[in-house]
């Protein structure tokens, strides 16, 4: 470790590579930063070999098919990010390998931002990957995950075999969402946002008890679900679909057979299918939106109004006809487009920010970053929606205790009133 506590990545020991296992690494660095600047849909055969100076019969001579680079590129990711988690398995306390872990994921994208290693793809496309490299990558995503939850063990608090998958689920979607905001920081800074990040991980943001279920008991959800065949009806069936089998799937055809209804029916309420995306995100937003504002009505301190929108919309994503589009169909629009949605996206994002200083001011809310609190508040909404896959019991009811807690009294605070139940 360094004298500011960040895990340093050791470089890789020194080995003779063939000459086609050089161009086959710098094929795959190329691919992962075309993948994250584009996303999966346009980054073509043709766009990642003109990245490196390639003809595209060249490239072809390494990977045949997009998803073929695609997939060994995903794997590769999923490499480095397993092997953060082991780095760290062999430490004893729980605090203590928590952060470490979280230090090592954030000096590595350091390394990345400064320019001393090459970028790994980011996960948000990973759906998007057509079979079999999209079985073989999930397979290797599970072991990821499932070496995740070994960081909560048994023996460091009573939690249960669906909390700990909970907790890595939470600690997981935390660390990928970074990539969304870590810009705003230089690299020399990524070590302090590691310990803010990790102390929130760690503790929480509440200074005081809320009540999740009160809370959220009051508040009527938005959007409640219609039989009626209408433009809601094709954004919830795009949403779902998109969110679990990317944006390539997603096809007109799908979408209007998961209704039960023609094509012709699709275009009647939508003229593309990337507007029914832009939708997507327009429905979405105003989801949040109507959230905050019914929770900033009710007479509470701040913390209870970031909770109470919180709990609603994580809950609400455990039926079918609630959940929200995942940021990672930003990659499904174009760059201008893409833009916008991220700019109204950071719109919520500080809409929490302000509910989380009228909870400093009232003392609700814990003397923490509220910058980074902010995000890891719509982080949680964000990927509440894969919770059920990694926790198949996890309903509306106890969506708020398995996956909104660890967000209001951190890790740590979850195991000591999970310990005072007993």
């Amino acid at each position: 470790m360094s004298d500011h506590g960040i895990l340093h990545l050791e470089p890789p020991r020194e080995r003779t590579l063939s000459k086609f296992d050089r161009r086959k690494a710098e094929i795959l660095n190329a691919a992962a930063a075309v993948i994250n600047r584009l996303g999966l849909k346009d980054a073509t055969l043709a766009v990642v070999a003109a990245e490196i100076g390639l003809n595209l019969k060249s490239l072809r001579y390494y990977f045949k098919r997009k998803d073929d680079l695609a997939g060994a590129a995903f794997l590769h990711s999923i490499a480095v990010h397993q092997q953060l988690v082991e780095d760290v398995l062999p430490i004893d306390s729980f605090e203590e390998r928590i952060a470490a872990f979280v230090e090592g994921y954030f000096s590595l994208q350091a390394e990345i931002r400064s320019g001393r290693r090459p970028e790994t793809v980011h996960f948000g496309d990973l759906r998007a990957l057509a079979d079999p490299q999209r079985q073989a990558v999930g397979k290797a995503y599970v072991e990821f995950f499932r070496t995740t939850c070994r960081l909560f063990r048994p023996g460091d608090a009573p939690w249960t075999a669906d909390q700990r998958a909970a907790n890595a689920h939470f600690l997981i979607s935390q660390l990928l969402w970074s990539v969304v905001w870590i810009g705003g920081y230089m690299p020399s800074d990524f070590s302090r946002v590691a310990g803010h990040l990790g102390n929130i991980l760690l503790n929480g943001i509440a200074e005081k008890p809320a009540d999740l279920l009160a809370s959220h008991r009051d508040m009527p959800t938005p959007f409640e679900d219609s039989e009626r065949l209408t433009q809601e009806s094709f954004l919830r069936a795009a949403t779902e679909l998109i969110n679990d089998i990317g944006y390539r799937g997603a096809a007109v055809d799908r979408i209007s057979e998961s209704l039960h209804v023609t094509k012709g029916a699709f275009y009647h309420y939508n003229d593309t299918r990337d507007g029914l995306v832009v939708a997507c995100f327009e429905r979405t937003f105003d989801i949040i939106r109507q959230a905050q504002d019914i929770a900033m009505a009710g007479e509470m301190d701040g913390l209870s109004h970031v909770a109470a929108a919180t709990v609603s919309l994580v809950s609400r994503q455990m039926d079918p006809s609630g959940i929200l589009l995942r940021t990672s169909a930003l990659t499904a629009v174009g760059l201008d487009l893409r833009e916008e949605m991220a700019r109204r996206l950071s719109l919520s994002t500080l809409r929490f920010a302000d509910m989380l200083n009228d909870g400093l001011i009232d003392r609700s809310v814990r003397v923490c970053d509220m910058r980074i609190a902010a995000e890891m508040v719509t982080a949680t909404i964000n990927s509440a929606q894969e919770l059920q896959r990694w926790v198949p019991a996890a309903t509306r009811e106890n969506a708020a205790d398995l996956f909104v807690r660890p967000l209001l009294y951190g890790f740590r605070g979850s195991a000591d009133e999970e310990a005072d139940r007993l």
